[in-house]
């Protein structure tokens, strides 16, 4: 009776344009309804009903209905949407096909195109796959229409939580895979031959892609430190489709047990990697380190063919360089070999000395290694310190960068250089405030300097005082990577360029050939301007991987310790009004602890100040807590779904009544 009505119709429309209207990004939450967020902070109610014709990340138009002092969000029309494609577990059972998304976000009714013939083309119930979404609820008014475009992982692997991530950030999950003789295509660059050296790797037991050897000799004035590094720009022209797929990786992928590399596994685990006894083609500098550690002279750069004569490991390099007494057990290195580490040693500990009187140094975090059984679950997790080996090879790695940096400055204005301008320039006030109430007196003009933050952080690193280190920390601008040479702060040197993981690191391939053809005397190589902004994306996608599938595998390991007595000593790292975040420092979880949770009564919660300015958690005018501290924290909640941890202080904030 009132279908087609055009008085009905007009009176509809008539309404719409009368009734406010706003644009914003749907929020959803895990209860079923969600919020629209716009631009200028307003956050206005979206309903379940409403919820289900709009995902999360939409970008949409909705109608503003007020009723009292009330508002809330009528989406309306679609202006974008986030979510052309994303991963979702597929069920097939009785005849039905539906689907549910990996993000726990995502949901509505999702009708699956051509479902019926999933099965023949050797899906089962409980499979990941990719899907595409073809129709949206909000435009089509009849739920989502999604198409299934390939399968992830079988529904019984172990290990689909690796796949699934790396699918989810449009991550390749492989190595890619080229058919190509790898012969050397710059056979014109003269390259020394220095086999007869003993150059040795240091590494991980289970390392495959070793792409840096080192040998040390003593001189007259300290020491001078050869580094050699793959030179996998020998084998993968620039110009190649080879090349274009590592710039596209722009990294290696490193996961627990996992890896993706950036270059084919024949290049990257076997041709260019430094294996014992295996000759290398490889690309070299020659460091003169004066006896007080600092670099003196011009650095020579050069090629070489190497060979490496002993492939160690930190583990057995760190037991021997810091146990005075032999264990009977323990790994000895023959006469040459242990000449080579104690020297070594011993620059090395020199050269970090000087960093720290002339450089910035800031102090080094201990390594987490998850340990994984068959059915992909981890069953440990080890805290590995930064010991002495590791120090020896970081001391080695970092004196070339510096070296590379002031190379292609030198002579080619160009590269991908590591940056950072110091504090964010908007923050440099506060950092005086900060500094002068320490009794560091500087000024914006001075830190702004590389000169004027280095003594800054000199005189910081006097006071030892884990709450300024961290406070200072979230005045510091982003780093950065740019083409063309600049300051980097946070190392405290003019020019820092890497190029000792040409295996693992696209930029580092870049520069190679860079400082080849300043050797070559060759112009023939060109760096684009936006290569920084892509490495940088490149990084950052790679690094949210990382951390998603850290989450999840903590969530896993210490879900059963929900409610336990077990205490754990954790550092606070990050204080906002909501809470406080803390990293435990026996395995590395981070918890998030709600400010409900600081006190004894959640009641009096409200008495308690989470200051997020001054890193400090406050109750009637006197701190609690601050940045820095170690606590006792104990595990209250796990969310497995989204790899929270949720924490609860195991001595909370007692409020007299």
């Amino acid at each position: 009776m009132f279908q087609n009505n055009p008085l009905l119709s007009q009176l509809k429309e008539k309404i719409q344009q009368d009734t406010p209207k706003r644009q914003g990004i749907v929020k959803a939450t895990d209860k079923g309804y969600g919020f629209l967020e716009t631009e200028k902070g307003k956050r206005f109610f979206i309903a379940p009903n409403d919820m289900k014709k709009v995902l999360h990340g939409d970008r949409i138009n909705a109608f503003i209905r007020v009723n009292g002092d009330k508002s809330s969000a009528e989406p309306h029309e679609l202006k974008k949407t986030e979510t052309q494609q994303f991963i979702a577990r597929l069920s097939l059972q009785n005849n039905k096909i539906t689907i549910v998304a990996y993000n726990p976000l995502i949901k509505g009714f999702f009708k699956v195109q051509g479902g019926q013939k999933l099965q023949d083309k050797g899906f089962q119930d409980g499979d990941w796959v990719s899907v595409k979404l073809l129709k949206h609820a909000l435009n089509e008014g009849k739920g989502f229409l999604v198409e299934v475009i390939q399968k992830i992982a079988d529904a019984n692997d172990p290990f689909a939580y690796r796949l699934i991530t790396v699918a989810a950030h449009n991550l390749p999950s492989k190595a890619p895979e080229f058919d190509h003789p790898w012969q050397v295509l710059d056979p014109e660059l003269e390259r020394q031959d220095l086999t007869k050296l003993p150059f040795f790797t240091i590494d991980g037991i289970n390392t495959q892609d070793m792409d840096d050897a080192l040998y040390i000799e003593t001189t007259d004035n300290g020491w001078s430190l050869f580094v050699a590094i793959s030179d996998p720009s020998a084998y993968v022209d620039e110009s190649s489709d080879m090349d274009a797929e590592a710039k596209k990786r722009g990294f290696t992928l490193y996961l627990p047990n996992f890896n993706v590399p950036m270059l084919p596994r024949d290049l990257s685990d076997s041709l260019c990697s430094l294996k014992e006894g295996e000759k290398r083609a490889t690309l070299c500098c020659k460091i003169a380190i004066n006896p007080e550690g600092e670099i003196v002279g011009e650095t020579q750069f050069f090629a070489a063919w190497i060979k490496s004569h002993y492939r160690l490991n930190y583990c057995d390099v760190s037991n021997y360089l810091e146990n005075d007494s032999e264990q009977k057990d323990q790994w000895k290195p023959n006469s040459q070999l242990s000449q080579q580490l104690q020297t070594l040693s011993e620059a090395s500990l020199k050269r970090f000395t000087w960093r720290t009187e002339n450089n910035v140094v800031f102090k080094s975090q201990p390594d987490y290694t998850f340990k994984l059984n068959n059915k992909g679950e981890v069953y440990e997790i080890l805290c590995e310190p930064r010991r002495s080996a590791n120090r020896l090879v970081e001391e080695s790695m970092i004196a070339p960068n510096i070296c590379a940096g002031q190379f292609l400055a030198k002579h080619k204005h160009q590269g991908v250089f590591n940056v950072h301008s110091g504090f964010a320039s908007d923050r440099l006030t506060k950092a005086v405030e900060l500094l002068t109430s320490y009794n560091i007196e500087t000024s914006a003009e001075t830190l702004s300097t590389l000169k004027g933050y280095t003594e800054m952080r000199q005189q910081t690193a006097l006071l030892h005082n884990n709450y300024l280190d961290h406070r200072l920390r979230k005045l510091l601008a982003y780093a950065d990577t740019k083409s063309t040479p600049a300051e980097h702060f946070t190392m405290g040197v003019e020019s820092y360029a890497t190029w000792t993981s040409p295996i693992r690191k696209y930029g580092d391939l870049i520069n190679h050939r860079l400082i080849k053809s300043i050797l070559m005397k060759t112009t023939n190589v060109n760096v684009s301007e936006d290569i920084g902004v892509h490495l940088n994306e490149a990084r950052k996608t790679q690094r949210l991987a990382e951390r998603d599938v850290n989450n999840l595998l903590y969530s896993q390991y210490l879900k059963d310790q929900v409610n336990s007595d077990w205490r754990y000593k954790a550092e606070i790292f990050d204080i906002v009004k909501a809470g406080l975040r803390v990293r435990v420092q026996e395995n590395g979880a981070t918890f998030f602890i709600p400010s409900s949770l600081l006190c004894a009564n959640p009641k009096q919660a409200k008495q308690i100040t989470c200051d997020r300015e001054l890193g400090k958690v406050i109750f009637a005018g006197q701190t609690e807590m601050q940045l820095g501290d170690i606590i006792d924290v104990m595990l209250n909640n796990v969310k497995v779904e989204t790899g929270q941890l949720i924490g609860r202080l195991a001595d909370p904030i007692v409020i007299p009544a």
